[in-house]
């Protein structure tokens, strides 16, 4: 099975949009941030199995820090499905 690569494009659209790691936008300190900038899959729901498409609709920045290393983007899932509603309605 194929994965759904990001492309450049999308990938510059969602760092352009969340203007650095959305955990600061969520309420984390930006000293807390480590590391580069990454893109993390969000699921619109819950659930395992196949990741998120690769569109800006599920797609966050966050820090290696926030994303990678200590599960902070794991446990706060329901935020960021919020963020993203918030920034990139569906539809």
């Amino acid at each position: 099975m194929r994965r759904d690569p990001v492309t450049r494009e999308v990938a510059l659209e969602v760092l352009h949009r969340d203007k650095g790691c959305v955990a600061v936008w969520l309420g984390e300190s930006g000293r807390d941030c480590r590391g580069r900038l990454t893109l993390d899959h969000v699921k619109d729901q819950p659930m395992m199995g196949k990741r998120a498409p690769s569109d800006p609709a599920h797609l966050v920045s966050l820090c290696q820090w926030h994303h990678v290393e200590t599960g902070w983007a794991t446990s706060h899932r329901p935020e960021l499905r919020e963020y993203l509603r918030s920034v990139a309605p569906v539809g």
